[in-house]
């Protein structure tokens, strides 16, 4: 499994990019950013998208997705002809109501025409495993403010906790402690520990809250644990905090890193 870090912070200033992870080419973990990474043919090579939550951060690059796959339509492609998001069915009714709803942006779920439209939404159920392009994916429901789940990845060889936007939380650890191949995990990790409150109320961690986190995962030290949704504005202040913990296979993740899972 290969996994390609498009972006991975929680706030957007110049280079820094928002949460997309890409997955041998055609799955997208969220869509913060993968247009502005990606050439057309590459964004072409997407056919599904698995959205952990509706926050805009996650969301924001599914628009200009759709676009620009209607240009490639209208360009004579025939291929890939249709984006799926799979994500909860809460989930992909807000996106139908308040994002895809003529007025924010035109609804793709139903351009050029329903029966063949760019984008698809598909319902899936938390811990109910579904196969896309060869890849067996679980939604694992994390603790955030909105309906919000993290996910395991498995290829059949090898396995990926992607942690999604949470505070601190019980089921995840409890799934990637059963995962007989864990490779490594992505784990929320959003403002330095003098914002603990802010963290609290928002459902993001800290180094000390995610600390607390990683205490139930059996393969702490084993396994690597790459963190992600840092905050740009404090993010000098993060690293320190993190090199502190001094934690073996612990860092944060950067927009050059290209994982082989």
């Amino acid at each position: 499994m290969r996994l390609k870090v498009l972006g991975c912070y929680g706030g957007q200033l110049l280079g820094f990019r928002l949460t997309s992870f890409l997955i041998n080419d055609s799955i997208l973990l969220d869509a913060g950013s993968p247009t502005e990474v990606l050439s057309l043919e590459q964004q072409h090579d997407i056919r599904h998208i698995c959205l952990s939550h509706t926050h805009l951060d996650h969301i924001k690059d599914i628009a200009f997705l759709a676009d620009n796959r209607a240009l490639k339509r209208m360009g004579g492609s025939i291929e890939n002809r249709t984006i799926r998001i799979h994500s909860l069915a809460e989930n992909n009714q807000i996106l139908q109501q308040h994002f895809f709803n003529e007025k924010i942006w035109p609804d793709f779920t139903r351009i050029p025409a329903k029966d063949d439209a760019i984008l698809k939404l598909v319902d899936i159920e938390p811990e109910q495993p579904f196969v896309v392009d060869d890849i067996t994916i679980t939604a694992i429901r994390v603790n955030h403010p909105v309906p919000c789940t993290g996910f395991l990845v498995d290829d059949g060889i090898s396995q990926l906790i992607y942690s999604a936007d949470t505070g601190n939380t019980d089921r995840l650890w409890e799934i990637a402690n059963a995962q007989p191949n864990l490779k490594a995990v992505i784990l929320d990790c959003s403002f330095p520990n003098a914002y603990q409150h802010l963290a609290d109320i928002s459902g993001h961690m800290t180094p000390q809250g995610m600390m607390r986190d990683l205490q139930k995962f059996a393969l702490l030290g084993k396994v690597p644990v790459y963190l992600y949704h840092m905050k740009p504005e404090t993010l000098n202040v993060m690293t320190a905090e993190v090199e502190m913990l001094n934690v073996t296979h612990l860092r944060m993740l950067t927009q050059v890193d290209e994982l082989l899972i």
